[in-house]
Protein backbone atom coordinates (compact mmCIF):
# COMPACT_ATOMS: atom_id res chain seq x y z
CA UNK A 1 0.00 0.00 0.00
CA UNK A 2 1.94 3.22 -1.61
CA UNK A 3 -1.01 6.35 -0.65
CA UNK A 4 -1.98 7.77 2.16
CA UNK A 5 -5.04 9.61 3.35
CA UNK A 6 -4.14 11.54 6.12
CA UNK A 7 -6.65 13.75 8.05
CA UNK A 8 -5.77 16.52 9.94
CA UNK A 9 -9.21 17.77 12.41
CA UNK A 10 -8.39 21.20 14.30
CA UNK A 11 -9.79 23.42 16.65
CA UNK A 12 -8.39 26.99 17.12
CA UNK A 13 -5.13 25.25 16.48
CA UNK A 14 -3.81 29.17 14.76
CA UNK A 15 -0.08 28.62 17.15
CA UNK A 16 0.64 25.62 15.06
CA UNK A 17 -1.52 24.40 12.13
CA UNK A 18 1.22 25.61 9.69
CA UNK A 19 4.53 24.22 11.48
CA UNK A 20 2.51 20.63 12.25
CA UNK A 21 1.35 20.51 8.33
CA UNK A 22 4.75 21.19 7.18
CA UNK A 23 5.85 18.35 9.27
CA UNK A 24 3.45 16.07 8.24
CA UNK A 25 4.06 16.45 4.75
CA UNK A 26 8.20 16.50 4.80
CA UNK A 27 7.83 13.34 6.56
CA UNK A 28 5.05 11.48 4.79
CA UNK A 29 5.99 12.47 1.29
CA UNK A 30 9.08 10.80 1.57
CA UNK A 31 7.00 7.27 2.61
CA UNK A 32 4.49 7.27 0.21
CA UNK A 33 4.25 7.45 -3.70
CA UNK A 34 0.90 9.32 -3.02
CA UNK A 35 -0.72 11.61 -0.20
CA UNK A 36 -3.15 13.63 0.04
CA UNK A 37 -3.66 15.84 3.37
CA UNK A 38 -7.36 16.93 4.50
CA UNK A 39 -6.94 19.52 7.29
CA UNK A 40 -10.55 19.86 9.02
CA UNK A 41 -11.45 23.23 10.49
CA UNK A 42 -14.13 22.45 13.33
CA UNK A 43 -15.82 25.36 14.21
CA UNK A 44 -12.70 27.43 14.59
CA UNK A 45 -12.85 31.05 15.48
CA UNK A 46 -9.28 31.96 15.18
CA UNK A 47 -7.21 32.51 12.16
CA UNK A 48 -6.48 28.83 11.62
CA UNK A 49 -8.89 28.30 8.57
CA UNK A 50 -7.48 31.32 6.62
CA UNK A 51 -3.75 30.05 7.89
CA UNK A 52 -4.94 26.54 6.50
CA UNK A 53 -5.90 27.90 3.47
CA UNK A 54 -2.30 30.14 3.09
CA UNK A 55 -0.22 26.92 3.17
CA UNK A 56 -2.64 24.78 0.58
CA UNK A 57 -1.38 27.51 -1.93
CA UNK A 58 2.19 26.42 -1.18
CA UNK A 59 1.44 22.45 -0.66
CA UNK A 60 -1.16 19.92 -2.13
CA UNK A 61 -3.52 20.38 0.26
CA UNK A 62 -7.44 20.26 1.06
CA UNK A 63 -9.17 22.39 3.44
CA UNK A 64 -13.14 21.98 4.99
CA UNK A 65 -14.82 24.24 7.06
CA UNK A 66 -17.12 22.08 9.47
CA UNK A 67 -18.90 24.46 12.17
CA UNK A 68 -20.76 21.95 14.06
CA UNK A 69 -18.29 21.05 17.04
CA UNK A 70 -17.38 17.90 17.44
CA UNK A 71 -14.58 15.98 17.16
CA UNK A 72 -16.83 13.14 15.03
CA UNK A 73 -18.17 15.91 12.72
CA UNK A 74 -15.17 16.75 11.37
CA UNK A 75 -12.94 13.08 10.83
CA UNK A 76 -16.60 12.01 9.40
CA UNK A 77 -16.09 15.33 7.14
CA UNK A 78 -12.53 14.15 6.32
CA UNK A 79 -13.00 10.25 5.67
CA UNK A 80 -15.70 11.58 3.37
CA UNK A 81 -12.73 13.16 1.40
CA UNK A 82 -10.24 10.60 1.50
CA UNK A 83 -9.52 8.81 -1.69
CA UNK A 84 -6.52 6.47 -1.10
CA UNK A 85 -5.60 2.79 -0.12
CA UNK A 86 -4.76 3.74 3.50
CA UNK A 87 -6.94 6.34 5.62
CA UNK A 88 -6.07 7.64 8.94
CA UNK A 89 -5.99 10.47 11.20
CA UNK A 90 -3.42 12.70 13.54
CA UNK A 91 -3.54 15.67 16.20
CA UNK A 92 -3.34 18.53 14.24
CA UNK A 93 -0.58 19.60 17.58
CA UNK A 94 1.80 16.87 16.27
CA UNK A 95 1.61 15.15 19.51
CA UNK A 96 3.70 11.77 18.62
CA UNK A 97 7.30 10.96 17.21
CA UNK A 98 6.16 10.55 13.32
CA UNK A 99 8.88 7.80 13.00
CA UNK A 100 6.82 5.68 15.30
CA UNK A 101 3.61 6.56 13.62
CA UNK A 102 5.68 5.16 10.65
CA UNK A 103 6.09 2.15 12.29
CA UNK A 104 3.01 1.52 13.70
CA UNK A 105 1.16 2.23 10.04
CA UNK A 106 3.65 -0.67 8.69
CA UNK A 107 1.16 -2.88 10.83
CA UNK A 108 -1.12 -2.46 8.41
CA UNK A 109 0.57 -5.29 6.56
CA UNK A 110 -1.29 -8.36 8.77
CA UNK A 111 -4.29 -6.39 10.01
CA UNK A 112 -6.78 -4.43 9.21
CA UNK A 113 -6.41 -1.27 11.72
CA UNK A 114 -4.25 -0.04 13.69
CA UNK A 115 -4.50 2.97 16.67
CA UNK A 116 -1.92 4.55 18.76
CA UNK A 117 -2.51 3.49 22.28
CA UNK A 118 -0.76 6.20 24.90
CA UNK A 119 -0.63 3.37 27.80
CA UNK A 120 1.82 0.87 28.01
CA UNK A 121 0.05 -2.03 29.47
CA UNK A 122 -2.73 0.15 31.71
CA UNK A 123 -0.26 2.69 33.04
CA UNK A 124 -2.13 5.50 32.79
CA UNK A 125 1.02 8.01 34.44
CA UNK A 126 1.84 8.61 30.96
CA UNK A 127 -0.87 10.77 30.19
CA UNK A 128 -0.13 14.44 31.05
CA UNK A 129 -3.46 15.90 32.10
CA UNK A 130 -5.78 14.79 34.93
CA UNK A 131 -8.64 15.68 32.69
CA UNK A 132 -7.48 13.64 29.66
CA UNK A 133 -6.33 10.70 31.57
CA UNK A 134 -9.70 10.53 32.98
CA UNK A 135 -11.34 10.54 29.56
CA UNK A 136 -9.09 8.02 28.86
CA UNK A 137 -10.13 5.69 31.34
CA UNK A 138 -13.30 5.96 32.15
CA UNK A 139 -13.36 5.27 27.56
CA UNK A 140 -11.36 2.06 28.01
CA UNK A 141 -14.03 1.21 30.62
CA UNK A 142 -16.74 2.08 29.14
CA UNK A 143 -15.82 0.57 25.29
CA UNK A 144 -15.22 -2.52 27.00
CA UNK A 145 -17.92 -3.20 29.02
CA UNK A 146 -20.89 -2.34 27.06
CA UNK A 147 -19.36 -2.02 23.45
CA UNK A 148 -16.96 -5.46 24.12
CA UNK A 149 -13.98 -3.52 22.51
CA UNK A 150 -10.92 -4.67 24.40
CA UNK A 151 -8.79 -1.50 23.73
CA UNK A 152 -6.19 -0.01 26.30
CA UNK A 153 -6.63 3.89 24.71
CA UNK A 154 -9.64 4.31 22.42
CA UNK A 155 -8.94 7.77 22.42
CA UNK A 156 -5.53 8.09 21.32
CA UNK A 157 -4.90 10.93 18.59
CA UNK A 158 -3.63 8.36 15.82
CA UNK A 159 -5.65 5.95 14.05
CA UNK A 160 -5.46 4.39 10.39
CA UNK A 161 -7.43 1.86 8.36
CA UNK A 162 -7.63 0.17 4.95
CA UNK A 163 -9.44 1.82 2.82
CA UNK A 164 -11.09 -1.44 2.11
CA UNK A 165 -12.43 -1.79 6.19
CA UNK A 166 -13.83 1.91 5.86
CA UNK A 167 -16.29 1.17 3.29
CA UNK A 168 -17.60 -1.85 4.57
CA UNK A 169 -18.43 -0.43 8.09
CA UNK A 170 -21.90 1.33 9.05
CA UNK A 171 -21.25 5.34 8.28
CA UNK A 172 -24.72 6.44 9.88
CA UNK A 173 -22.86 7.51 12.98
CA UNK A 174 -24.58 8.75 16.26
CA UNK A 175 -21.20 10.05 18.19
CA UNK A 176 -20.63 13.10 16.87
CA UNK A 177 -17.92 14.28 19.82
CA UNK A 178 -14.54 12.87 21.25
CA UNK A 179 -16.70 9.54 21.97
CA UNK A 180 -16.69 8.88 18.05
CA UNK A 181 -13.65 6.84 18.37
CA UNK A 182 -15.46 4.30 20.31
CA UNK A 183 -18.61 3.98 17.98
CA UNK A 184 -15.55 3.53 14.80
CA UNK A 185 -14.10 0.92 16.61
CA UNK A 186 -17.64 -0.88 17.61
CA UNK A 187 -18.33 -0.43 14.19
CA UNK A 188 -15.17 -2.02 12.77
CA UNK A 189 -15.61 -4.62 15.01
CA UNK A 190 -18.74 -5.50 13.88
CA UNK A 191 -17.02 -6.17 10.33
CA UNK A 192 -14.73 -8.59 12.18
CA UNK A 193 -11.81 -6.54 11.27
CA UNK A 194 -8.25 -6.79 12.79
CA UNK A 195 -7.51 -4.47 14.99
CA UNK A 196 -3.79 -3.67 16.62
CA UNK A 197 -2.53 -1.44 19.41
CA UNK A 198 1.09 0.41 18.90
CA UNK A 199 2.44 1.82 21.78
CA UNK A 200 3.97 5.72 21.10
CA UNK A 201 4.59 7.87 24.25
CA UNK A 202 3.07 11.25 23.55
CA UNK A 203 5.41 14.44 23.55
CA UNK A 204 4.62 17.02 26.29
CA UNK A 205 1.97 19.51 25.17
CA UNK A 206 -0.21 22.04 26.49
CA UNK A 207 -2.93 22.09 24.16
CA UNK A 208 -6.45 19.89 24.50
CA UNK A 209 -9.74 20.70 23.92
CA UNK A 210 -11.17 18.43 26.10
CA UNK A 211 -13.17 19.85 29.01
CA UNK A 212 -15.03 18.43 31.36
CA UNK A 213 -18.63 20.19 30.86
CA UNK A 214 -18.62 18.06 27.73
CA UNK A 215 -19.14 15.01 29.50
CA UNK A 216 -23.00 14.77 29.66
CA UNK A 217 -22.96 14.76 25.59
CA UNK A 218 -20.57 12.09 25.76
CA UNK A 219 -22.40 9.37 28.47
CA UNK A 220 -25.90 10.32 26.23
CA UNK A 221 -24.62 9.33 22.90
CA UNK A 222 -23.12 6.52 24.50
CA UNK A 223 -26.11 5.29 25.55
CA UNK A 224 -27.97 6.45 22.63
CA UNK A 225 -25.57 4.41 20.94
CA UNK A 226 -25.53 1.32 23.03
CA UNK A 227 -29.38 0.92 23.21
CA UNK A 228 -30.16 1.85 19.50
CA UNK A 229 -27.12 -0.45 17.67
Amino acid sequence: MNSLSLIIPVHNGEKFIERSLKEYFDFFTKRFQKLEIVVVCNACTDNTFNKSLNFSSKFPLKVLNVPERGKGNALIAGFGQAQNEIIGFLDADNSFDLNEISKMISYLENADVVIVSKFKKNDFKHQTSLTRRFFSLGASLVSKMFFGINASDTQGGAKFMKRTVWNKIDKKFICKGFEFDIELLFNLKKVNAKIKEYFILPKTTDFSTVKLRILPGIIFRLLKLRFLR
